[in-house]
Formats: structure tokens, sequence, C-alpha cells
């Protein structure tokens, strides 16, 4: 069985590589890999004591455990080999659980957590000839335990992501990442100043305690020769190894047996009761919206990621006494509520035709699904904004804040529509499955992208509401900072307008071949009259294409975002906390330069994405 999944998933991943998934594999290799470099170059460090280095190594192991236990929550899981191929298939459970295990063992990301955790072999290497060998099954069984934690979260989240608490715990995961992602680095000062004062031997013996750590006690063990402790160390590794397989085993079977049927008729029962609708078909499709936004697992737990990113993203800092970024929380809401909807028709997949089967029902359809999505994001953004900016007061944010959040909110209501009909990326319904599994496919690497595009449309929609502020803050003119409000609820007005048209023009336009696409997928099969070798030709240049988009769009963010923009806010408030911006740590009178150089930078790379997206529409 393992033989033939592991078969089965090379063959998947060679026949399935386009260009979403072959950018995907790529970004997550290029950032990977320095990662894992980084951290088995951890192991040469000199150390004042070996216990300092086993306590350092044991928190960098539990960091990689916890990256491995909440990414299936972002990615899905493994995207060649989901469970629902192998329902009907007449397997005993634990048969089928062993063989997908072995088959998870093959493929990138495997590789770069066998590359991080041989720091265990280099640091065994510097204390002797019987830690290293210690340290070699030690590394093996680490990787082996965070491979079974990953399989074990997705399907645990997974099997409670059909309850409102499931939604909530799988939410928060994914919040608390994304806002680390954003702010987690205001927060290094309290973490370096926790490991480093009275605090430091507590998280030591903490780190070193956790399952994360035994690798490491053991290995340490071995230099002093305690084998009853390093045995006992790599022995219970091995025995936790086999219960989270078994309870893993278990929810599996839970859900071969659940099949198709069942669902979620507990969610659907609840929910909120709308009433006071217009009885129309524009009031119909509101409400059937209002009702999907507070039922559907995928919405709802697109608008709770949404919430608790920004939450952490204003909250974070806090750590580092960096009150500044907490104002902002709103403005987060509304741009991670944007980007996560762009799928918003892909969310209903073939349900589409109930719309084109309906003349002139396309116009109503999309201004009520912009409507719905302003009134579920809208004002819980708007009071979360006030919330934060009472909590900490600062004067000068209001008038950025009522500049910029009607401009995104207006920008995420015109793009959410238009963006999911652009590029469709159906989630087919599975009812009975597990709710994370959809994302794992084609259409998850699609929506990723998408996402990512959406988030930074947002913040460009934002400008010309914040220049006007800007400009009535340099030159000290009150009246004209208060324009800049004026400006971002007419613009963000003019975005829902013009680009909820063009959705409803594309709709109209193009309908049978969105419905096609939502039906059958993204990857679709058509037959071409190219021969085969021409054929394989081009979608090896439009993989490569697509491949270096997704490099350049990392580059581009990376560039623009926080090494340009936030680090030339930091150097305007002259914040003390330098944290990873480059420029800050260069002379003042070279900050703004580098900073400008940065957002120059990130420009460039997403003209360059802009222009391998025109190359391979053309061909």
């Amino acid at each position: 069985m393992v033989g033939v999944l592991i078969g089965m998933k090379l063959v998947v991943l060679r026949r399935s590589m386009s260009g979403p998934r072959a950018a995907s594999l790529i970004i997550g290799g290029v950032c990977g890999a320095p990662a894992a470099v980084g951290t088995a170059l951890l192991g040469l460090v000199d150390f004042p004591a070996p216990e300092a280095g086993v306590g350092t190594i044991a928190l960098v192991l539990l960091v990689w455990t916890v990256g491995w236990a909440v990414g299936p929550t972002l990615t899905g899981g493994d995207p060649a080999l989901r469970l629902s191929y192998f329902t009907l298939v007449p397997q005993r459970p634990s048969r089928l659980a062993l063989g997908l295990l072995g088959a998870s063992f093959v493929g990138i990301t495997p590789v770069v957590g066998l590359i991080a955790f041989t720091v265990l072999i280099v640091f065994g290497a510097g204390l002797g000839l019987l830690p290293a060998l210690v340290a070699v099954p030690a590394a093996l069984l680490q990787l082996l335990f965070v491979v079974v934690l990953a399989k074990l979260s997705l399907q645990g989240l997974g099997s409670v992501a059909r309850s409102r608490l499931g939604w909530e715990l799988s939410a928060l995961l994914v919040g608390l990442v994304c806002g680390f992602l954003n702010t987690g680095w205001f927060g290094i000062g309290f973490f370096v100043k926790l490991l480093g004062g009275h605090w430091a031997a507590t998280v030591g013996t903490v780190v070193r305690a956790l399952p994360s750590g035994w690798a490491a006690v053991a290995v340490d063990a071995a230099r002093r020769s305690d084998w009853v402790l390093a045995g006992a160390c790599l022995g219970g590794l091995l025995a936790l190894c086999a219960l989270l397989f078994a309870a893993w085993t278990a929810l599996l079977s839970r859900q071969l047996v659940r099949g198709t049927v069942g669902g979620g008729r507990a969610t659907a029962r609840r929910g909120a009761r709308l009433r006071a609708l217009p009885d129309s078909p524009g009031g119909a499709v509101l409400g059937k919206e209002l009702r999907l936004w507070a039922r559907d697992p995928r919405r709802a737990r697109f608008l709770r990621i949404a919430l608790w990113t920004a939450l952490f993203t204003g909250l974070l800092p806090l750590l580092g006494g960096f009150p500044t970024v907490l104002p902002w929380t709103g403005v987060v809401l509304a741009l991670y509520a944007g980007a996560l909807g762009c799928s918003l028709y892909g969310l209903d997949a073939g349900a589409l035709w109930l719309t084109l089967v309906v003349p002139g029902a396309e116009r109503i359809d999309v201004r009520a699904r912009q409507l719905a999505w302003l009134l579920v994001v809208g004002p819980a953004a708007l009071l979360l904004t006030v919330a934060a900016t009472l909590a900490v007061p600062n004067g000068w944010a209001w008038p950025w804040l009522l500049a910029t959040l009607p401009a995104v909110l207006g920008a995420g209501a015109g793009l959410a529509p238009l963006m999911s009909l652009l590029g469709p990326a159906p989630f087919p319904d599975r009812p009975g499955g597990n709710p994370l599994d959809g994302f794992s496919d084609e259409s998850g690497d699609q929506v990723r992208m998408q996402s990512l595009a959406v988030l930074l449309l947002q913040l460009f929609a934002a400008l010309p509401a914040a220049g006007v502020v800007l400009a009535g803050t340099l030159l000290h003119s009150a009246p004209l900072r208060w324009a800049g409000v004026a400006v971002g609820l007419g613009t963000g007005l003019l975005y829902a307008w013009w680009m909820g048209r063009e959705a409803r023009r594309r709709l109209e336009t193009r309908g049978p071949e969105l419905l096609d696409v939502m039906r059958q997928g993204v990857r679709r099969v058509t037959e071409t009259a190219r021969p085969q070798e021409e054929q394989d030709l081009l979608d090896g240049l439009s993989r490569r294409r697509t491949a270096t988009a997704g490099l350049l769009v990392t580059a581009g963010v990376l560039s623009t975002a926080p090494q340009g923009g936030v680090a030339m806010g930091m150097t305007l408030l002259a914040p003390t906390n330098r944290s990873w911006f480059l420029a800050l740590y260069l002379p003042p009178d070279w900050q703004l330069p580098v900073e400008a150089g940065f957002i120059l930078l990130g420009a460039a790379c997403f003209f360059g994405v802009v222009n391998c997206l025109r190359l391979s529409v053309v061909e």
C-alpha cells in the first residue's frame, strides 16, 4: 500500500503541476530552504554551555513543530492524495492510514523538515561520536513526529470545523500565524527579554520538557552517558508517534464511514433569522448571501480568519511597546476579508446555473452579493476601528482611518465578485468530508494567488485618500486632512460601483464558460489541435512564467510593504525598535532614500508580474 500510494502521488504531482501549483511549490521551497539551512547551521554555534545549546535547539524545534501543526490549516494538507479519493476503496483504515503516512514523506516539505532537523546531528557531532550516533534516529523520529502531528491536526480540525467551535479554533490558529507574519517582529524584543531574563531558566525547562524537545534532550543525555534518559526520550517520542498515528487512524476511519452524507445539519439549523428584507429578487439574493455568511463553514471561517488576523496584527506590537498599529485593526479586517472573499462565486461552484437561467438576474445577483459583503464586514470593521482607537488614544489617526477604511471596503466589495469571475476557482461541496480538503487542490493554489493580488489592489485603492491626508499633514492644514475622508468615501463608492458593473458584464458575456469551469474545475481537460510536443513545451513555458510571477510577487510584497512602506513610517515616527527593517540600521540620512528604493524595487517586481501574465495570455 505504501509503495502504491507513493507511486500514485508522484504521478499526480507530475501531471498536475499547473502554474499556480508550480509557483506554490517553488515559493515554499525558496522560503523554507534558507530557514532549514539556518536551523541546521545553528548546531555549529559555540554555546557557553551544552545545556544552553540544548535549550536553544529545543526552542527552535518547538517553533518548527508548531509550524508543522498549523501549516496544514493554511494549505489544506496533501494536495495529491485527498481522503475523498479512497472513500470507496475496500481497505482497512489502518492500512490506508499507513500508506498515506508513507506517501507524506514524498515532497518538498518533508525534505525541508529533514534538513532543519539535521541540527541535532550537527550539534551532536560537536559533542562527540556517541551523541552524533544518537542524533541520527533522533532526527528521524523528530521528522516522523511532526509529519504525524500535521496529519492529526488537519484531520482533527477538519472534524470539528463543521461546528462553530471548530470554526473559531481553526481560524484563531490561522489568524495568529498571519498576525505574527504581519507585525510579529515588533515583539521580538519582548521574546528576547523573556528568554534572556530571569524567566530564561523556566522557559528552558519548559521547552526541554515538551515532546518537541525530547530529541535534543536525548542527544545531550548521550553526551553525559545517561543512557536511561536517552532511551526514555527516544522511546517516548516513538510511543507518542504511535499514539498520534492511532488517533489519526480513528479520525480517518470515522470520516471514511461518514462518506458523503451528513454534513452540517446541526450548523444549518443555526444561523441568523433574517427579517425585514425586501420581498424582491434582490432581497432574496441578499437573504441567501447573509445566511451563507452565517452558516457556510468556509465563509464563516474566512470571516473569523480576517477578524483574528486583524486582532493579532494590532495586539502583537503591544508586546514591544508599539501601540501605533492597534487603531488600524479595522482596516486590516477589511483588507483580509476582501482578500479571503476573492472566491465569492467559486464557493457556490456549479450553483451558478441558478443565476444564469433567470433572464436579467446577473445585475441583481452581483449587487446583492456586494451589499451582503458590506453588511457583514463593514460594521465589524468600523466598530473595531473605533474601539481600538479609543483604547489607545491617537487623535492624529482619525483622519487616516476614516479616509482609508471606506476606500478599502469599497475596493473589497468590488473586487470580491470581479476577481472570482475573472479567475474562477470552484470549491465543490463535499458534505460529510473534511472542509479543509478543498483548499489543497488547484483551486486552492489559484485562490491563494488571487487573495494576494486582491490584498495589494486594496492597498493601492486607498492611496488617493491617504495621499490627501498626507498632503494635509505635511502642509499643516486640518481642512485638507479631513477632506481625505470625503475622498475615501467617494473612491470607495466608485470602486464598488465600477467593479460591480464589470463583474456583471463578465457574468453576462461569459456565463456558460464560467459555469463550465465551475462544474469541471480549474484544470479542465480540453482537446487541442497542437501536437503533443508543442503542447508540452507551451505548458512548460507557462509553468515557468507563473512560478517566476509567484517569486516576483513575494519579492514585491516584501520590498513594498515591510521594507519600504512600513519602514518609512517607522522612520518618520522615530521608534526605538528597528526589528528586521534593513533601512533602520543605516545612518539617518540614508534611511528614507533606501526605503524609497525598496518601494521602487517592489514596483518593478509587480511590473514583471504583469509582463509574465501578459505573455502567458498571448500564448
